[in-house]
């Protein structure tokens, strides 16, 4: 374990976070996660940053700095209230799947070899939602969606008991830091 001061160019570089396969920014204070993103950005421009944020209007803030991903747990808050409107079911899924002990996981894996020039309904690993291709994405009842390409990554809904596969794929929490 090695604790310092994620701002500083230095403890990134001895954490290697070039090496990083993600970097998740939750420092409590906006200012404060703003800067790590800016810094862990400039020392490893590659890497995928998803930062949370408490301010809406720091949301733009974070991805000029570099955040690949912003969460505002207020917005999500604020989904599960107005699901719990169009449905009793609706919130309770949606809090399901963000739930660390829920039934239910979001995940993201490259497309099998298997499944290529299928359409995206007919994956057997999971609910498929959507499929990114390069710079696009297409929801699971869009055209694009109807064939699978070698290199697309696959978005889809899993039991929980089954993210841990031998697939390539990996579990996407979606959590908030206090």
């Amino acid at each position: 374990m090695l604790e310092g001061d994620a701002t500083r160019n230095a403890t990134l570089e001895a954490v290697q976070i070039g090496r990083a396969r993600c970097v998740i920014v939750a420092a409590g204070r906006d200012d404060t996660s703003i800067l790590i993103v800016l810094t862990s950005h400039g020392v490893a421009p590659h890497v995928p940053i998803s930062v949370v944020v408490r301010a809406e209007d720091n949301e733009p803030l974070a991805r000029q700095a570099g955040a690949s991903t912003v969460i505002y747990p207020v917005s999500f808050a604020g989904l599960l209230l107005a699901g719990s409107a169009h449905g009793p079911h609706i919130a309770g899924y949606m809090a399901d799947l963000a739930a660390e002990d829920g039934r239910v996981a979001l995940r993201e894996r490259p497309v099998l070899e298997t499944e290529i020039g299928r359409p995206l309904a007919s994956i057997a690993t999971g609910l498929g939602l959507r499929v990114y291709r390069g710079a696009e994405s297409y929801g699971f009842w869009e055209i694009g969606a109807g064939r699978l390409d070698p290199g697309d990554l696959i978005l889809e809904i899993v039991p929980r008991d089954s993210e841990e596969s031998d697939d390539g794929g990996s579990e996407m929490p979606v959590s908030s830091a206090s």
